[in-house]
């Protein structure tokens, strides 16, 4: 009877090993980063974006590729304009929603998915992004909520923030720069995250202080893990608006 039993038990616990073990391989992540690396080349970019979207449908369960084609999704969306711009971060925007799917309070995912959908958005055209701007709002103020001591929210809101038009949306500079130097107190060496702080100095006429910032990230910041290529595009923008103030 133990022994039937023990049977029984292994043979309902198998299918769920097998789906629990279904991950991206060793050597598909090898034939990614090979792409990814390269990157700095918009075709290689778009590439890359595409393999990583075909590896996250191909493993809906696995965080670590959806949060990757999600990002890649998102910084080559930004590259690009229009119709490209919309289909590139729709992308991403489905690579993170597989992560709300299993946990709707997952940070990186919400990160992800208001990136992308934002992005996404953008690429529709300004009304719909404007539309969509107040759920975003209220979706990056839960998550500050709920994690006060991770920057990006901050970074992402304060941006919105300081960049949407004040007299037709809820954009306000001043504001902005108060959640970016929230954002920047939590994370005061990431490339991304200075160079959107010194923009919030800029925007409200703070030119030293803007200068200031745009040095640090050229100097001072950190590549985040496998993010090179986007911290040194951070570093060279930062350099163009930096000598835009001088």
């Amino acid at each position: 009877m133990v022994r039937s039993l023990a049977v029984v038990i292994s043979c309902l616990l198998l299918p769920a090993l097998a789906f629990a073990e279904k991950k991206v391989t060793k050597e598909e992540w090898d034939g990614l980063y090979r792409i990814y690396k390269l990157r700095a080349n918009l075709a290689q970019h778009g590439e890359a974006a595409r393999i990583s979207a075909e590896l996250a449908a191909k493993y809906p369960d696995e965080k670590k590729i959806q949060i990757f084609c999600g990002r890649t999704a998102y910084f080559y969306a930004h590259r690009l304009e229009g119709k490209k711009q919309q289909k590139a971060a729709e992308r991403g925007v489905e690579c993170a929603q597989r992560v709300l799917d299993k946990n709707p309070k997952d940070y990186d995912g919400r990160l992800m998915w208001a990136m992308t959908l934002f992005k996404s958005k953008a690429g529709e055209g300004w009304q719909s992004a404007l539309k969509e701007s107040k759920n975003i709002k209220k979706f990056l103020e839960e998550m500050i909520s709920d994690e006060p001591k991770r920057f990006e929210a901050y970074m992402m809101l304060g941006a919105l923030y300081r960049d949407l038009p004040g007299l037709i949306s809820w954009g306000d500079s001043a504001k902005g720069l108060e959640l970016l130097e929230k954002g920047g107190k939590l994370n005061p060496h990431d490339p991304d995250m200075l160079l959107e702080l010194a923009q919030g100095y800029a925007a409200v006429g703070k030119k030293e202080k803007a200068k200031a910032t745009y040095m640090k990230c050229i100097n001072d910041s950190k590549s985040p893990k496998d993010m090179d290529w986007e911290t040194e595009d951070a570093r060279q923008y930062a350099k163009k608006k930096l000598k835009e103030l001088e």
